[in-house]
């Protein structure tokens, strides 16, 4: 081979080496720039969640039992008739309101008026009798057996009386308490039987409301505690109540126990039937810890909130009393002297940074 071509082959076969150490020593170089830019972002703090403290603080808190429940009234009866007759009187109609007694309908008493009459009658013959046999026994002219069945029958003509002058009254269908007719089912000249429905009546004065609540809760409800009622037919208006019994058994079927309240209504609005909400107060705590409800986290039947300490939070542990809407009486866990994490706490962890915003 030529001097001169060997030399060349020389000279490219260097040029190459030189080439591919270049490019592996490029390929390193890229290589390690790149580990190092993962080192460096690895090595960034996570940036600080935005949060809403709150300051614990100390105060009062009113607890309550909210339900919903349906107006009723406290007397309500329907009226049947007892005697059968044509009806001749209704002055009695629907909304009207009546007294003890009042009359609501009368229904024709001929046949009754004649048998009181007849009663009557009976009863003077037999009294006459019995007297003429006290005289006759008195001279020794009327034996005992005598004399007894002459008394007898002045007492049967006496009950006879009796029960013909009940029947009279019978038809009368008068109010057995003072109230309002809600309903009337029978119409002036119609002939009615024993049994039939005539009318309903019910006392509205005051009216109840019928609660049920968990037996838990027995406890905390006793006769005489104050009620406000709501209702969407009167609204931005309450309405008072007072809890009036306490049932002493529980139901065993739901395990509720009833509470009734008397309603008080002197302006006669309410109604029975009305659709009512319930605030039913059951105590007042004073100088008591609170906190939002809103700012606790539960976790296996455990109740958390996050305690700023400087930038970060620490997840504390509260035992938690009363509960009143979104306030909640802290027992246990944290002081007046803490802020506590309100809104934004779902992601975070104990030691997480946070930077405070108002929202």
């Amino acid at each position: 081979m030529a001097l001169g071509s060997w030399r060349r082959m020389l000279l490219w076969t260097t040029l190459a080496v030189v080439v591919a150490s270049a490019a592996v020593g490029t390929a390193v170089l890229v290589r390690s720039a790149r580990g190092n830019g993962k080192k460096k972002a690895a090595a960034e703090p996570p940036p600080a969640a935005p949060v809403e403290l709150t300051q614990v603080r100390r105060g009062g808190l009113t607890t309550f039992l909210e339900t919903t429940t349906t107006l009723e009234a406290r007397s309500a009866a329907t009226l049947v008739a007892a005697a059968p007759g044509q009806v001749r009187a209704l002055p009695a109609e629907e909304g009207d309101w009546v007294k003890k007694g009042g009359l609501l309908a009368q229904i024709d008493d001929t046949a009754a008026r004649l048998a009181v009459e007849r009663a009557e009658v009976a009863e003077q013959l037999a009294g006459r009798e019995a007297e003429r046999g006290r005289q006759l026994r008195e001279r020794g002219y009327l034996s005992d057996k005598e004399s007894d069945d002459v008394e007898w029958r002045e007492r049967s003509a006496k009950v006879a009386l009796h029960e013909a002058q009940y029947a009279l009254t019978q038809t009368r269908l008068t109010a057995p308490f003072a109230g309002r007719v809600t309903a009337r089912m029978i119409n002036l000249g119609e002939t009615v039987t024993p049994g039939r429905e005539c009318f309903r009546v019910e006392e509205f004065n005051p009216l109840l409301a019928r609660l049920y609540f968990p037996e838990r809760e027995l406890a905390r409800v006793q006769p005489g505690q104050p009620a406000q009622l709501t209702l969407d037919a009167f609204p931005g208006r309450s309405f008072e109540a007072r809890v009036s019994l306490v049932n002493p058994v529980v139901d065993r079927a739901n395990g509720t126990v009833k509470v009734t309240l008397e309603v008080q209504d002197p302006e006669g609005l309410l109604r029975p039937g009305n659709f009512a909400r319930v605030r039913l107060r059951t105590g007042s705590l004073q100088d008591v810890v609170l906190i939002p409800q809103r700012a606790m986290v539960s976790e296996d039947g455990e109740d958390f909130v996050f305690v700023a300490r400087g930038d970060t939070v620490a997840r504390v542990a509260v035992r938690v009393g009363a509960v009143s809407g979104d306030t909640a009486q802290i027992l246990a866990g944290v002081t007046e002297r803490d802020r506590i994490v309100t809104v934004g706490q779902g992601g975070l962890k104990q030691g997480a940074r946070i930077k405070p915003v108002r929202l």
